[in-house]
């Protein structure tokens, strides 16, 4: 028994007992009392005895259809469910389990329509968020065997206490304002989208758009834009999931090009089981710097992630991820550029999220990184909390503080940083 179909029986009206025509064989008590106790293979052998001769009965039919879909029999269930609509068209009870057996069928445009049809009634929250649920799978199914796209829009409104990434203010270094942290109000904007086509039995293209620009309240020297294209061909085997793409981003400073980036992606997840995953990815970095060229660099990156749920209290959900990585010189015979731009990197980041509820989470990491330069060493250690509220279909509010803090050899180099925003998110 699915626990969406255990949602359902909560919201089911009792049903008359009274047959349009009764057996004398048959018992619909015991029936329904099989069916309510969840031993849906029984009711489903029991009914399956009588089907000739109670088939048409609504109530039969309903205790059977559901038993049917439940035990793996969904053609057979869809039929009997489909007569008891044909009596009680407004039973939007059988409409939604009618519409599950039209998803174990893989008939999604059946399904779809019949889960529409159930959200246009105002149902209950949880018959909702069952039938959002099955829409949200028809989807990613579907995807499979035609194009699909999604996406999402951001506005976020934030402070930063280090726009410039400068050096703390009470330092004893002697420094220029410029080079002194400065702290401002932040507004960003950002969106992505995504396009899916399959083109062969478990194999699809993949492409992806994405933008930010972030406004400076005071300090517009710092405005940031970024503007990504990520082209990538995604195959899909047993329990994997292998994925190679192109991406290409340019980063604009107050206006003007920063950096771009050039690189290859690869990547493997695996589905350990339902409550376990674990993904590794490679990554190529070449990056250029039109008015820097000394940092001009290539970047090779290893992550490994692992992520399990845990079916307790508050559905805690545990990831983690750590980075090897290996920067290395464009011009090697440069010594700016050995020092600035050769690195080792090392990274960890841990984090939890907590369900409060089916709309309310929290989730908190720490993190912590280390680059060895020729002439310097840095930790970059990071710690963040994100409330995130999906306080309507599609929509969602973010309020998230983030701390930063570079610890080097360089005292130049050292800074700590504060960032809260509040984001609304639509996703599309």
């Amino acid at each position: 028994m699915t626990q969406y179909t255990t949602a359902l029986l909560a919201c089911l009206i009792s049903l008359p007992i009274t047959l349009f025509a009764e057996s004398a064989s048959f018992d619909l008590k015991h029936l329904q009392s099989l069916f309510e106790n969840y031993q849906r293979g029984q009711s489903y052998e029991y009914a399956k005895q009588y089907q000739s001769e109670m088939e048409g009965d609504p109530y039969f039919d309903y205790f059977y259809g559901v038993s049917a879909i439940d035990t793996g029999h969904a053609s057979e269930g869809t039929f009997a469910l489909e007569r008891v609509l044909l009596i009680f068209p407004e039973d939007q009870v059988a409409r939604i389990e009618l519409a599950r057996g039209y998803f174990n069928l893989q008939e999604y445009t059946l399904a779809r329509e019949s889960f529409e049809a159930v959200l246009k009634t105002s149902p209950p929250e949880n018959v909702s968020d069952i039938a959002q649920a099955y829409l949200d799978r028809i989807r990613i199914n579907e995807s499979r065997y035609r194009p699909v796209h999604s996406g999402f829009l951001e506005f976020s409104l934030g402070y930063d206490d280090n726009v410039n990434i400068g050096v703390d203010k009470n330092n004893d270094l002697p420094l220029l304002p410029v080079s002194e942290a400065q702290a401002d109000n932040v507004a960003s904007i950002s969106g992505s989208w995504t396009y899916v086509h399959p083109f062969s039995p478990g194999w699809f293209f993949e492409s992806t758009l994405f933008g930010d620009f972030r406004k400076n309240q005071d300090l517009s020297a710092f405005d940031t834009a970024i503007g990504s294209l990520q082209l990538g061909i995604t195959h899909l085997q047993a329990a994997s999931k292998y994925k190679a793409e192109i991406i290409s981003q340019q980063f604009n400073l107050d206006g003007d090009s920063y950096r771009s980036l050039n690189g290859l992606n690869f990547n493997w997840q695996y589905t350990l089981s339902q409550q376990s995953s674990f993904n590794s990815s490679l990554q190529y970095a070449k990056f250029d710097y039109p008015t820097l060229s000394d940092r001009n660099s290539d970047l090779i990156t290893l992550g490994l992630n692992y992520t399990h749920a845990f079916a307790s209290f508050l559905q805690p959900v545990l990831f983690t991820t750590l980075t090897l990585g290996s920067e290395n010189a464009e011009d090697t015979s440069n010594e700016t550029s050995l020092r600035e731009a050769e690195r080792d990197i090392y990274s960890l980041r841990l984090g939890l999220v907590l369900s409060f509820t089916n709309t309310l989470a929290l989730q908190t990491a720490i993190g912590t990184q280390n680059s060895e330069y020729l002439e310097r060493t840095d930790d970059f250690n990071t710690a963040d909390l994100n409330l995130i509220w999906a306080f309507a279909r599609k929509w969602r509010l973010d309020t998230s503080y983030a701390y930063s803090k570079n610890d080097s050899t360089d005292e130049l180099r050292a800074f700590e940083r504060n960032v809260i925003n509040m984001t609304l998110n639509y996703t599309f």
